[in-house]
């Protein structure tokens, strides 16, 4: 929270400096507000003491944009404000973007909290390293915490380059004994710790070159600083897991081909830190048949495959598995998505299945349904943990 507090202030002294200038130009701005209601029902009694089967909770996530007319000059704020009633750590606060941008024709540079996102494939985004998981918003992470960081872009001939400055690393928040997707003992969030000197304060760096060649779009990047991704070495019934913040080296791969309806995508890391260093990587591909029969109706097949050299330490759990997934848009005034897929261990044989849907009402309104399975689950896996955690979740936001 201090790291959030002194880089939201620095965002807004920065803006204030325009006060003058914003006096003599002509700026744009638009501000919009979601107010969501969240009920999650787990079907099973938790696996562990004190675990609920209901959770109500209300979510608050203004947005605000300001921008001059000659492009030049960008502030953006999101927010985000979730209050639970049953699991005090899904009580937080986050920022989630608050930054200053100033662009030239050549070249580009934010100050500020950013989400960045790497990565082409569906299943697992393997490259995406700048962002924290916000773990009690999401249990696949794929929701991000707000990072401060100088971000600076240059786009040339040759290819587009990105510089990153990261002063501090946040820390991943877990649920508490209440709570669903946790672990025999409930982790706190200062219990993991950083493995450096200096702790969340060591400071990360990143570079990323991307560029398109015809119908290929690849992408290469490099990262040196804190993890955001705790090392797992192990459980111990006493004492919980083995986990912390290591120091790492990153360097990532990206490609995606696409050729008509196909897309064949790739993500491929290689990672080390002191005590262990590992390869990952997930390759597959996406077919859309769009239109059906004149209809309006799109859907994507998806399929890829998921290797990842630590084995039973991939805190993922995702180390040799098979994912098949399918898209569905209406293509209708009410927006309408289906999104389904499954994850299956091809040695193990635990499986994940995940279905969620989406459709606004009338012109402020949309409601969410998400539903996660887990069967079969290996007493090998990680995963093994949230065996009884089989999820009914509905959202309903109303926009302004």
């Amino acid at each position: 929270m201090r790291v959030s507090l002194i880089l939201l202030f620095v965002s807004f002294r920065s803006i204030s400096g325009f006060s003058q200038e914003a006096e003599e130009k002509k700026w744009s701005s638009d501000f919009s507000l979601e107010l969501e209601v969240e009920n999650q029902y787990f079907s099973n009694k938790g696996a562990y003491a004190n675990q609920l089967q209901n959770f109500l909770s209300g979510a608050i996530k203004p947005k605000y944009n300001l921008q001059s007319a000659d492009g030049k000059h960008l502030f953006k704020v999101e927010l985000f404000f979730r209050s639970s009633l049953n699991d005090p750590n899904r009580t937080h606060f986050d920022v989630r973007e608050a930054y200053y941008r100033y662009n030239k024709k050549s070249w580009s540079v934010s100050v500020g909290f950013k989400k960045v996102f790497w990565g082409v494939t569906e299943s697992n985004h393997l490259v995406d390293v700048i962002n924290q998981a916000d773990q009690v918003e999401s249990f696949d992470g794929e929701e991000k915490l707000g990072q401060p960081m100088v971000q600076f872009n240059y786009p040339t001939k040759i290819g587009d380059f990105e510089f990153y400055y990261l002063p501090a690393a946040r820390r991943r928040q877990f649920p508490s004994d209440k709570g669903r997707y946790r672990f025999p003992v409930a982790i706190a969030r200062e219990d993991i710790p950083f493995v450096n000197d200096l702790k969340e304060w060591h400071p990360s760096f990143a570079v990323r070159w991307s560029k398109s060649f015809g119908n290929v779009d690849t992408g290469l990047s490099h990262f040196y600083g804190v993890s955001r991704d705790p090392l797992y070495l192990g459980f111990n019934p006493a004492t919980g897991l083995d986990l912390s913040y290591p120091v790492i080296n990153q360097s990532g791969l990206n490609l995606q081909y696409t050729k008509d309806a196909w897309q064949f995508k790739l993500e491929s890391i290689y990672r080390t830190t002191e005590r262990q260093s590992f390869v990952a990587a997930v390759a597959g591909f996406e077919y859309t048949f769009g239109n059906i029969r004149s209809s309006g109706v799109d859907l994507g097949v998806v399929s890829e495959y998921l290797y990842d050299s630590r084995g039973l330490l991939t805190f993922s759990g995702l180390d040799d598995d098979v994912f098949i997934g399918a898209r569905i848009a209406l293509n209708d005034v009410k927006s309408t998505e289906l999104l389904m897929g499954g994850i299956v261990d091809r040695t193990k044989g635990t499986q994940l299945y995940r279905m969620e849907g989406s459709r606004r009402l009338g012109e402020a309104w949309k409601v969410a349904v998400m539903a996660n399975l887990l069967n079969e689950v290996s007493p090998k896996e990680i995963l093994s943990n949230f065996r009884t955690d089989n999820l009914i979740q509905l959202r309903v936001s109303r926009f302004f």
